[in-house]
C-alpha cells in the first residue's frame, strides 16, 4: 500500500467530506509492491475514448490538419498532467473524491461548485448522446427501409421507449457491460474509417493537403473539442485508488492511457478529414450514404444501441449531482423519495431531449462542453486548488495545522514548489482563455 489510501467511492457525486485517520509516521512513503496498472489503464482508456470521437474530424477541419494535431497533442499533455495533479492533491490532502479535494481548499460550503460542474457536464453529455442516437437511427432507418424520418420524432420515440424507463431504474449494474460493447463498436468503426481512408488514398491525400496548414481562430474550436475528448478528471481519484494510491503508477497509467487516446483520436480525425475534406460533418458517420453500405448501417445501429444503454449511467451521475447541490431537492428526496425520484428524473430527461431537438450538430455540444466545463474541471479547478493551498500554507503557522486529518475542517497546507506553482498559474491562464475564446469559436462568433 502506498501512503494513506482513501476509501473507494466510484460515484461521480460524492457524499459530504468525512474524517480520515492521520497516517502514521512514514506512511507517506511509497512502498514497492505490484499494482494492477494494466486494469487501470484499460479502465481509464475506456473512460477517455467514447462517442465524442465522431466530432474530431470536424474539429480538425476547423484548425486544419497540422496545427490541429499539434493542438490535440498539447491538450493531451495538459489534460494528462492535470489528471496526475488531482491524484497528487488526493494523496497530500488524504481525500477520496474530486469534490473533497475542492472542499479541502475552499470549504465544504463551496462543494456545490463541483457538483454543478459535474451536473452540467453530465446533462450536456446526455444531450450529445441523444443527438447521436437521433443521427444514427435516422441514417439506419433510411438505409434499411428507404424512409427519411425527421430526427425529432425519433428522439422523442427513443426517449419514451428507452430513455425514460432506463433512467428511472435504480439498479444499473447490468448496464456496465454496454460501455464495453460501445467501446468495441467504436474500435470497429475506427478500423473501418482508417481502412477506408487508406483505400481511397488518392482522394484522402488530396483532402489532407488542401487542409494541411491554416492558421486562424478556428484552432480554438479544435482545442475545445479535444478538451472534451480528454476529459475524465472527476474519475482521477477512483483511478488513483485502483492503483493503491501509488502516485508513480498513476502517472505511468495516465501517460499510457492518454497516449493511447491521442493516437486513436489523431488517426481517426485525420482519416475522417481525409475522406470527406471540407464537407465533413460534426458526426462523421453522417457523411456516409445510406445505400449499399452494410458495414456502416451496422455501425449506425450498433452505436445507437450502445449509447442508449450507456446514457442512464451518465444521466444518474448528473441527477445525483443536481440533487446534491440543491437543498430543496434533498429535502424532497427525504420526505417523498419515490415521488421526487420520478419527478426529477422525468423532468431532466424531458429537458435533455428538448434541447437535443434544437441542436443539429453534436460537435457544438462537445465543443461547448470542452470550452467551458472541460477547461474548468481539467485545468482551472485543480490548479486553483493547489495555488489556494500553497498560499494558505505560506500564511499559516504550525498551530493552524490540522490535528485530526479532517479534510475541509481546518486549513490544509501543501508544500510550495516554484515549478509546480508556475505550472498551476499557466493552467489557470490557459483554461480562462479557452473558456472565453473557445466558447465564441464554437458558436461561430470568431
Amino acid at each position: 500500500m502506498t501512503g494513506h489510501c482513501p476509501r473507494a467511492d466510484v460515484r461521480v457525486h460524492s457524499p459530504p467530506v468525512q474524517s480520515v485517520r492521520m497516517p502514521a509516521k512514514g506512511d507517506d512513503k511509497e512502498k514497492k509492491r505490484p499494482v494492477d496498472t494494466v486494469s487501470a489503464w484499460m479502465n481509464l482508456t475506456k473512460n477517455l475514448i467514447g462517442a465524442g470521437i465522431f466530432s474530431l474530424p470536424s474539429a480538425l477541419l476547423s484548425g486544419s490538419a497540422l496545427p490541429g494535431v499539434v493542438a490535440m497533442f498539447a491538450v493531451c499533455i495538459l489534460c494528462g498532467s492535470s489528471f496526475v495533479l488531482i491524484a497528487y492533491l488526493c494523496k497530500k490532502l488524504r481525500c477520496q473524491t474530486y469534490r473533497e479535494v475542492w472542499c479541502a481548499a475552499f470549504g465544504k460550503q463551496t462543494g456545490v461548485v463541483v457538483d454543478s460542474f459535474i451536473m452540467v457536464n453530465g446533462f450536456f453529455a446526455c444531450v450529445a448522446y441523444t443527438i447521436l442516437i437521433g443521427d444514427f437511427l435516422q441514417k439506419a432507418i433510411e438505409a434499411l427501409a428507404g424512409l427519411q424520418v425527421s430526427r425529432i420524432p425519433l428522439i422523442w420515440g427513443n426517449t419514451c421507449i428507452f430513455m425514460l424507463p432506463l433512467s428511472h431504474a435504480k439498479d444499473l449494474s447490468a448496464l456496465r457491460y454496454t460501455s464495453m460493447m460501445g467501446l468495441a463498436i467504436i474500435g470497429l468503426v475506427f478500423m473501418y474509417i482508417v481502412a477506408d481512408c487508406l483505400g481511397q488514398w488518392e482522394n484522402s491525400s488530396a483532402n489532407l493537403k488542401a487542409n494541411a496548414m491554416r492558421l486562424n481562430m478556428g484552432i480554438f474550436r479544435t482545442i475545445a473539442c479535444c478538451t472534451s475528448a480528454f476529459q475524465a478528471h472527476y474519475n482521477a481519484p477512483r483511478i488513483f485508488k485502483e492503483l493503491d494510491c501509488n502516485l508513480q503508477a498513476h502517472a505511468k497509467t495516465v501517460a499510457a492511457s492518454f497516449g493511447t487516446a491521442f493516437m486513436v483520436y489523431a488517426l481517426f480525425a485525420l482519416a475522417g478529414l481525409g475522406l470527406f475534406g471540407d464537407v465533413v460533418l460534426g458526426n462523421v458517420l453522417r457523411n456516409y450514404n445510406a445505400d449499399g453500405n452494410t458495414a456502416i448501417m451496422l455501425a449506425w445501429f450498433g452505436m445507437a444501441f450502445a449509447i442508449i444503454f450507456t446514457y442512464p449511467l451518465v444521466f444518474t451521475a448528473a441527477r445525483d449531482s443536481l440533487i446534491g447541490s440543491q437543498a430543496i431537492l434533498q429535502k424532497a428526496m427525504r420526505e417523498k423519495p419515490s415521488t421526487a425520484h420520478v419527478a426529477i428524473t422525468t423532468s431532466m430527461v424531458g429537458v435533455i431531449s428538448t434541447v437535443a431537438c434544437c441542436i443539429q450538430d453534436v460537435s457544438t455540444v462537445t465543443g461547448m462542453l470542452g470550452a467551458f466545463i472541460g477547461s474548468s474541471l481539467c485545468w482551472i479547478c485543480p490548479a486553483s486548488i493547489y495555488l489556494k493551498l500553497i498560499r494558505r500554507g505560506s500564511q499559516s503557522t504550525d498551530l493552524e495545522a490540522p490535528l485530526l486529518g479532517k479534510p475541509g475542517s481546518s486549513p490544509a497546507q501543501l508544500p510550495y514548489n516554484s515549478k509546480l506553482a508556475a505550472y498551476a498559474v499557466f493552467l489557470v491562464v490557459v483554461g480562462s482563455v479557452s473558456i472565453v475564446v473557445g466558447v465564441n469559436a464554437v458558436l461561430g462568433n470568431l
